[in-house]
């Protein structure tokens, strides 16, 4: 139904792909929305090491199709769209399923640089094909698909998430895209702040203040059991394990924010469907 866009300008570590699987996975687990993530970055390994813990045996199928020629992931569901051959129902065929019914992802591992090009040129149609389909769809939106790319996945998203970090030169080039991009001032609009440290100077408040956002900006704090889960495909366990946390818990204030920014997406989209 909706397109969420996470996108950052590429100046500057601001914890996107992280913060995205955060939300996401919440969602997924304490909402009913049927979910996909679109991965745009080339044969990246982000959501992989995330979620899942590969063996030799994954990485062995991996050699086999490839060999045999057989294609997967969005270089299979691109071929699919160029060839007339698809609809939102056949999507998730191409997709790694999180969590059955809620959670999917679409992204490519072995894709060769002439499949990624050409994917590049339908990520737009897969994410408004997908949009038939899923409840949400979350695109992440790497910084060196080019210009015309990104602004065209910006233009089909119902909410854009500027993806930034507590760096002045951060917020400053984000100041300087919102005055030359049209797309950022049409659009809705929630800043997200990654790895937050909420014992900088660099507040929330004072960004939201500084970037001249009317509502405040949210937070994704820094945690380290979170980025540990990143980096050993634990982050569905780790979310489940917390679904129900004491207050006093150091983990707490992540949980909290994470689930103040996803409930802030789902409040802002159930908005712009009113002013439809």
């Amino acid at each position: 139904m909706a397109i969420v866009s996470f996108w950052s300008n590429g100046k500057g570590e601001t914890g996107k792909t992280a913060s995205l699987v955060a939300i996401t996975t919440f969602l997924a687990i304490q909402h009913n929305y049927k979910i996909l993530i679109l991965d745009t970055k080339y044969n990246d390994y982000s959501y992989q090491d995330c979620y899942w813990q590969e063996d030799k045996t994954i990485s062995l199928i991996h050699k086999e199709r490839l060999q045999a020629n057989v294609a997967s992931g969005i270089t299979g569901l691109a071929k699919a769209i160029l060839s007339n051959k698809t609809s939102p129902e056949i999507i998730t065929n191409y997709t790694r399923i999180v969590f059955k019914d809620r959670l999917e992802l679409l992204t490519d591992t072995d894709a060769q640089m002439s499949d990624y090009e050409i994917n590049k040129k339908v990520f737009k149609d897969i994410a408004k094909i997908a949009s038939k389909y899923y409840d949400l769809v979350f695109i992440d939106i790497d910084n060196g698909l080019g210009e015309n790319i990104i602004n065209s996945l910006l233009e089909i998203s119902d909410l854009i998430i500027p993806s930034l970090s507590q760096k002045i030169r951060v917020l400053n080039n984000y100041l300087n895209e919102k005055e030359t991009n049209m797309i950022l001032r049409d659009k809705a609009v929630i800043p997200l702040l990654g790895r937050y440290d909420k014992n900088s100077k660099y507040s929330i408040k004072n960004v939201s203040r500084y970037i001249k956002e009317r509502e405040k900006a949210c937070a994704i704090p820094y945690n380290t059991l979170f980025f540990e889960a990143c980096n050993e495909g634990t982050v569905d366990d780790f979310f489940i394990k917390f679904r129900k946390i004491n207050p006093k818990d150091k983990n707490a204030l992540f949980i909290e924010e994470v689930k103040n920014t996803a409930e802030r997406i789902i409040y802002k989209l159930q908005e712009l469907q009113m002013r439809m």
